[in-house]
């Protein structure tokens, strides 16, 4: 998967495959799928491969070259895999933006990796007058298993970097004073993907609890500083480890969480390069299991107990005129949202079962095991599927990472032979 000559094949085998996901997941079960897209051939749209979906073995990764779409346009490949699998029978819940970055937001801006976009301008003409000096490609001394990816990161250049100066003069620039017209195909820096939640039925198990965050401002309970510590204007705001994984701290509430989750890359040092991060998993795994455990005799998720009340506006008068000086909305609406506290936990099945067992996430493309680290730190089971030998060794570290919480270091060190080893 991967090689497909039209993104048609490959979404067709992408939803034969999750058909297999639907056939294993409980009907209450929930499936997310993160997905990036890409832009036809050439180098105009950034449709050539590239490193990081040459290790990502679950993305097309050839050029994608369509007869019906001309050069650099943006094929749609999130939406059209998720159309597909909707209708092949999926429910279709939710478009999660995960935005690694945005513009003309003055509290947070965030990272993603630049890209050669350029609009129209004159440069100065300019000469190379010493150029980069490298040695070729050597494909056997690449250090990954996956042979789509040899060569990658082989290159090697020499102490001599590109130094240019200006034209002396030549056809293409004496004309215009020294300089030349560059005309670029401009477009904004892609940086965010979609994550999207699929279900078999309605209704299915959802913890909105787990994932609750702080309330927008002081009228609505939140004075402007997270009551847990963290950032109040960032999703992953007031979340703590109280040794039971990582949970929010004091539930008190708060409004659901939105669908754009402003959530920074984060950096991986071995040779996957498509590894999203861990703090994309958290809600994922969270909303979608119980924190709890499941029956151990037929699997159903145990619910929390929630006590609950509605928080209202602190205004000043119930109703204003939305006609006055100030522009405020007359809305006499004051409930801004309902405070929660959980009293306990109870099964949602009629076993009869006092004791509960982890419940169980599957990641059908494991990689570097980014899904079972982080379901290692929750205290949930895990199983995945991963073909890249390089691959699951990394995903074995980084589980028993979240299991004993060693260090990379620790565990190459023996440390972990303390401990019972997860395999996938």
């Amino acid at each position: 998967m991967g090689l497909e000559k039209t993104f048609e094949e490959h979404i067709e085998k992408l939803v034969v495959g999750f058909r297999e996901m639907r056939r294993i997941l409980r009907d209450d079960g929930i499936l997310w799928v993160n997905y990036g897209d890409k832009y036809t051939g050439g180098n105009s749209g950034g449709g050539s491969p590239d490193c990081k979906q040459r290790t990502n073995k679950g993305s097309l990764i050839e050029p994608v070259r369509v007869r019906s779409m001309p050069s650099g346009n943006l094929i749609g490949l999130a939406w059209r895999l998720a159309l597909a699998l909707q209708a092949d029978g999926w429910v279709l819940r939710s478009d999660v933006v995960w935005a690694k970055a945005v513009s003309f937001n003055d509290v947070y801006s965030g990272s993603t990796m630049p890209e050669s976009v350029s609009g129209t301008r004159w440069e100065r003409c300019r000469v190379k007058v010493r150029g980069v000096q490298h040695s070729k490609m050597n494909r056997k001394s690449a250090k990954h298993d996956n042979p789509t990816v040899a060569g990658l990161n082989t290159r090697k250049y020499g102490e001599d970097e590109a130094q240019w100066q200006d034209c002396p003069g030549c056809p293409k620039c004496e004309k215009t004073g020294g300089y030349v017209l560059r005309r670029g195909s401009w477009r904004s820096t892609r940086a965010h993907e979609y994550v999207f939640q699929f279900v078999k039925q309605i209704p299915y198990y959802a913890d909105m609890e787990a994932v609750r965050e702080d309330f927008a401002d002081e009228r609505m309970g939140n004075p402007g500083v997270s009551k847990t510590g963290g950032n109040p204007n960032r999703n992953d705001g007031g979340i703590a480890n109280n040794g039971q994984g990582w949970t929010r701290g004091a539930e008190t509430g708060g409004r659901n969480i939105r669908d754009v989750w402003t959530i920074n890359p984060q950096s991986y040092p071995d040779s996957h390069y498509a590894t999203f991060p861990e703090k994309l998993v958290e809600p994922c795994i969270k909303v979608s299991t119980s924190q709890k455990g499941v029956c151990p005799k037929c699997g159903a998720q145990w619910a929390r107990v929630i006590d609950s009340k509605q928080i209202k506006r602190k205004r000043p008068n119930d109703r204003t005129d939305r006609h006055n000086q100030d522009g405020m909305n007359s809305c006499g609406n004051t409930v801004a949202g309902t405070e929660t506290t959980t009293l306990g936990w109870r099964p949602t099945c009629d076993c009869g079962c006092k004791e509960t067992v982890p419940a169980i996430i599957y990641d059908c493309f494991a990689g570097s095991g980014t899904v079972a680290a982080v379901a290692a730190k929750l205290n949930r089971n895990y199983m995945g599927s991963e073909l890249s030998e390089n691959y699951i060794k990394q995903a074995q570290t980084r589980i028993l990472q979240g299991e004993t919480g060693l260090s990379k270091e620790e565990i190459e060190n023996g440390q972990g032979a303390l401990f019972s080893h997860t395999t996938l």
